[in-house]
């Protein structure tokens, strides 16, 4: 009998504590992000297929990734149907919203779940040690790490993002 209360009590308290996680995230999301961001998550088709993820500290980056003179936003996000991770960036002036990974094709496969740390790409230049090839930046990127070797660039060309692997 006690053994079926322990049990009962514990199936209770782990059900409270993920709904509360779950919303907490939720929360976490609806709290911190910028005010005009939430409309274009709830009418874009494209950001209702992701669910962003909080599991990076930060959970997003602000920077002007398309070099309009506005703040853009990028999440790393969780494809709803095959659960294959990526970057969602949503462009400010445009209210477009783009998803890299999450299925699509990059430098380093269709799932960026490998990631390890992600940083803004403040650098002028992405280079790769293994081919010696180098890329001129105008503005910045998003840097997913791998490994201390191993991490791919995102970064708008002028015209669509990119992805380039760079390697040490």
């Amino acid at each position: 009998m006690k053994t079926i209360i322990l049990s009962t009590a514990f199936l209770w308290i782990s059900g409270i504590l993920n709904f509360s996680i779950g919303q907490v995230d939720s929360l976490l999301i609806q709290n911190n992000i910028p005010n005009w961001v939430k409309p274009v998550l709830e009418k874009s088709e494209m950001a209702q297929k992701h669910q962003i993820l909080t599991d990076f500290n930060p959970f997003y980056f602000e920077a002007d990734f398309t070099g309009d003179n506005q703040v853009d936003i990028a999440f790393f996000v969780e494809n709803k149907i095959d659960k294959t991770k990526g970057i969602m960036i949503i462009n400010n002036v445009k209210n477009l919203v783009y998803v890299i990974g999450c299925g699509t094709a990059t430098d380093m496969g269709t799932n960026l779940s490998w990631t390890k740390r992600w940083f803004v790409y403040r650098n002028r230049y992405i280079m790769n040690d293994g081919n010696k090839k180098k890329i001129t930046l105008k503005y910045p990127g998003i840097q997913l790490i791998r490994s201390e070797t191993n991490s791919l660039v995102i970064y708008w060309n002028g015209k669509k993002y990119k992805t380039f692997l760079q390697q040490s």
